[in-house]
């Protein structure tokens, strides 16, 4: 069976499953996972959904309510093109060709990669097409984008790659009316809200256009405090966000950085709130060491040059714009 074969046969099962999903919501939900548990072949489908299976034996578990809310408010084709994107094409299909570059040639490929994209740049389309592209044929499929031009302008691109996972990172005040009208035809997009003041309106406005929406959390040191004590993740939960991200600034410090994801990752297995906390620098490095080890966590910015995020942002003479992703990666990582 090919993959493409595998995916349509996967999405029909899907889509017969969550035809129940209005009715019970709950039963839905642990048949998508048992059904998930039998096709998942890779390291980490299986590990991720057999965590699934076990969190969801809870019956008072918050994420059910969760999961009941974004089946009701957000487009189900949305979120089952995105899911398998994401699962499927990223984390199977994806895996399995990074794992192989690493067997055979021994290049470290990421799996995700992220992009700050200037907007002004002549063509800048045509450009990051090749760019993902290159991504896709080396097993990348999941993407974070960013600019801080207006979103509207990267449409284009997310459409033209439909089979790829885009988290369209946002400031709230570039929501707008005008923009989620124009996403609505997009299936592979989610919008990760910037936590601020003007964050709950944008929030609404997705929620009205049954847009696909998290929240992310740039947080610097004297964060530290609202995060620990899960204010931040509460908002989260208001929202209706089905994940609530951080992402530390690079004035934190080692100790606050590894105290949140552990309060990250404690709050996350004990159910605590009705929205998934996630780390946006750790957890994908998580994910990486799992798919192929070692990892790296990768952006690139507006000009093209690749740098590392999290820790210690270090930038590289490696240019995107310059040469074949594969030939940047050999060199680089």
């Amino acid at each position: 069976m090919t993959a493409k074969t595998s995916r349509i046969v996967i999405k029909t099962f899907i889509k017969t499953a969550l035809k129940d999903s209005d009715e019970s919501p709950e039963r839905c939900t642990r048949n998508l996972v048992d059904m998930a548990l039998n096709f998942a072949n890779g390291r980490f489908q299986q590990s991720f959904f057999e965590i699934s299976r076990a969190m969801l034996n809870n019956e008072n578990s918050p994420y059910y309510p969760l999961i009941e809310d974004v089946l009701k408010h957000m487009d189900k084709e949305k979120l089952i093109d995105f899911g398998l994107n994401i699962g499927y094409n990223g984390c199977t299909t994806g895996a399995h060709m990074i794992r192989k570059l690493k067997r055979t040639e021994d290049i470290n490929v990421p799996w995700l990669l992220s992009l700050v994209i200037d907007t002004s740049l002549p063509d800048f389309i045509t450009k990051y097409d090749s760019v993902l592209k290159q991504g896709k044929e080396l097993g990348i499929y999941t993407y974070f984008l960013y600019t801080k031009d207006d979103p509207a302008e990267i449409l284009p691109l997310i459409q033209n790659n439909p089979d790829c996972a885009i988290i369209l990172l946002c400031d709230p005040s570039r929501i707008t009316e005008e923009l989620a009208e124009k996403s609505e035809a997009l299936n592979n997009v989610l919008f990760a809200v910037k936590y601020d003041d003007q964050a709950e309106a944008a929030c609404l406005v997705l929620r009205d256009h049954r847009l696909l929406y998290s929240l992310y959390h740039l947080y610097s040191e004297e964060d530290r405090d609202e995060i620990l004590a899960g204010t931040y993740f509460r908002f989260a939960e208001e929202m209706h966000c089905p994940f609530a991200a951080v992402f530390s600034n690079v004035d934190c410090s080692i100790e606050t950085r590894h105290a949140i994801y552990q309060k990250i990752t404690e709050d996350r297995s004990a159910q605590q709130y009705r929205t998934i906390p996630l780390d946006l620098f750790c957890d994908t490095e998580v994910i990486g060491n799992i798919i192929s080890s070692p990892t790296s966590v990768v952006g690139f910015g507006p000009d093209g040059t690749l740098y590392t995020p999290g820790r210690e942002v270090f930038r590289t003479p490696y240019n995107l714009f310059d040469q074949p992703l594969k030939e940047l990666f050999t060199k680089a990582l």
